[in-house]
């Protein structure tokens, strides 16, 4: 049984790509790298002599990703967190800003560090 390199690949980019779950201000852009350099790449490699236009179509995803990691490093470091976290920390800051009047409880701190677990139940529509 002959199994095809880019198949195989492929898969595995897929399945990659459906396990990401950080969001960040960057995402965009690492999925454009992924999107046009990733299959540019791969007609550069198979083409004996490529246009050299495929070059720019390359390179320029790539550019842009480092551009934008790089202005949010230095003026917006917090756009390169996860949306989880950012959603933690703006709760904390919160809190801290209309100033508690006693110590957190404990299920209070677990709320915020995971939220999931203690979503409100959805209502049911009565039919």
């Amino acid at each position: 049984m002959n199994v095809d390199p880019r198949q195989v690949l492929a898969s595995r980019m897929t399945d990659a790509g459906g396990r990401l779950r950080v969001r960040s201000a960057l995402n965009p852009a690492l999925w454009l790298c992924a999107i046009v350099a990733g299959p540019s790449l791969l007609v550069a490699s198979l083409n004996s002599n490529p246009p050299g236009w495929l070059g720019w179509l390359i390179g320029a995803p790539v550019a842009i990703a480092c551009i934008g990691y790089l202005y949010l490093l230095i003026f917006d470091r917090d756009k390169l967190q996860s949306e989880e976290y950012q959603i933690r920390k703006k709760t904390l800051e919160l809190i801290e800003h209309k100033g508690m009047s006693g110590p957190m409880t404990v299920a209070a701190i677990e709320a915020i560090v995971t939220p999931d677990a203690y979503q409100l139940p959805r209502m049911q529509e009565d039919e």
